[in-house]
């Protein structure tokens, strides 16, 4: 979930147009720390499988999918789908 953009007014005063730059210098912060966050908690997340379930999650066709959104959650249900059918059929044929 990213943050939303505030619109310009369209008869924008001095004031105006600097509270305008200051809310948006405070998004891209924003950003940029959201983004770090996902990325580090996707790489803690991976790191934390051993190295068997690290490679089947690997494997899996939409991981790249999921490494690129950085979806924590898409990976989890990847990883808890692989730990709870261990053993019952294999997945990733």
């Amino acid at each position: 979930m990213k943050p939303t953009v505030p619109e310009p007014a369209e008869n924008r005063t001095m004031h105006d147009k600097r509270v305008w730059e200051y809310r948006m210098g405070e998004l891209i912060k924003t950003e940029r720390v959201l983004e770090g966050n996902l990325c580090n908690l996707f790489a803690v997340l991976l790191s934390l499988c051993d190295s068997e379930v690290k490679d089947q999650v690997e494997s899996i066709t939409k991981f790249s999918h999921l490494e690129k959104d950085l979806d924590s959650l898409g990976l989890l249900a990847a990883i808890k789908k692989l730990v709870y059918t261990r053993g019952t059929h294999d997945l990733n044929v």
